[in-house]
């Protein structure tokens, strides 16, 4: 019997892009694995809650932590001890050869300009890890798999493309509360941007492109950078709503003019997959792997020309919408996911 054992630490975070991806899958993983013949564990730290349901076919096993993340030689032990082999959904450190590590997206290794230098540093050290241990690397688009075969002088064959899904949003309702909590927000009048304001997100558009259309309302949710929110605060236009709910997010979505996504960098980019499962009309960048996804669905425009109107425009139709749809699910990434430990 195979045996894979995934870290589990993310999912004590907030749950955002990567934290998503392993929560949406993990949960369809246990419903599906043939546990007669992989075995799966899912190690967590011994002092935090993880946010997933209560698992039938994957074994939680607590490890001690050091916060929110299993000490390095306890989990290294507990590998060696068991015989098992390792997984990491969201690109840690690879500590053991032939393991199974997702890089979603390598970033800090190409562009300098957008994170700090020590955070850059650790990325990058996990980043070899990976290319000179890992058996097999995951990662979620065709252009994050071409970046990762030009930087890392990776080669294709060990590089397995697993994307991100939307199936989530189909379990979450909308905040009938919204409204009355946001009287300055109203349906249908106002465009909608889901993202940190760190730099490769490309937030400094929305705040140029609100200058130049004042006749337009923005509305913008996501965790704020300290250097970011005083320039935000400054358009009368933009109204900032900071974190808000899975529901929150999902009624913003459904009620927009049109969902904006004007990021310069990114693995995949799940927010437009969000909110053209309802039914949002997309703007989005024609950079890095966006035009790969969402080329067919959405209009792409340029992320430094802030004086873009949205009054471009082009018909989408239903069925490139479902095609989308059906190419970027949960499922579809699950039984991916369970063919390559079968295979590995």
């Amino acid at each position: 019997m195979k045996k894979y054992a995934i870290n589990g630490s993310p999912l004590a975070n907030r749950t955002t892009g990567i934290e998503r991806y392993m929560l949406e899958i993990i949960k369809r993983i246990d419903k599906k694995i043939d546990s007669e013949h992989i075995k799966l564990y899912l190690l967590c730290p011994d002092n935090t809650e993880i946010k997933l349901p209560r698992l039938q076919n994957i074994e939680v096993v607590r490890l001690p932590s050091k916060g929110s993340k299993i000490c390095i030689g306890k989990l290294r032990s507990y590998l060696k001890s068991n015989n098992i082999c390792y997984c990491s959904m969201s690109g840690n450190l690879c500590i053991q050869k032939g393991a199974i590590i997702c890089t979603h997206d390598i970033r800090p290794l190409i562009y300098k300009k957008y994170d700090p230098l020590m955070f850059r540093i650790k990325c990058i050290i996990n980043f070899v890890s990976s290319k000179l241990r890992a058996g097999k690397i995951v990662t979620v688009s065709e252009t994050s798999k071409k970046k990762i075969m030009e930087y890392l002088k990776v080669s294709p064959e060990k590089i397995t493309v697993i994307s991100n899904g939307w199936e989530h949003m189909k379990d979450i309702s909308e905040d009938e509360n919204f409204w009355g909590k946001h009287p300055n927000i109203k349906k249908g009048e106002y465009y909608y941007s889901l993202g940190s304001q760190a730099p490769h997100k490309n937030f400094i558009w929305v705040v140029e492109n609100a200058k130049r259309h004042p006749e337009n309302k923005y509305v913008v949710a996501g965790k704020v950078w300290e250097n970011s929110s005083d320039t935000v605060m400054k358009e009368q236009n933009i109204i900032y709503l900071g974190y808000v709910t899975d529901e929150e997010n999902k009624t913003l979505m459904k009620h927009c003019k049109a969902f904006v996504f004007p990021s310069k960098y990114e693995g995949f980019g799940i927010p437009p997959l969000e909110a053209l499962s309802c039914g949002a009309k997309l703007f989005v960048a024609n950079t890095s792997c966006l035009p790969e996804i969402f080329k067919d669905v959405a209009v792409m425009f340029d992320p430094d020309d802030y004086s873009f109107s949205f009054e471009q425009d082009r018909k989408i139709s239903d069925k490139k919408i479902q095609e989308v749809l059906e190419k970027y699910s949960w499922e579809r990434a699950a039984i991916q996911w369970i063919d390559l430990f079968e295979e590995s």
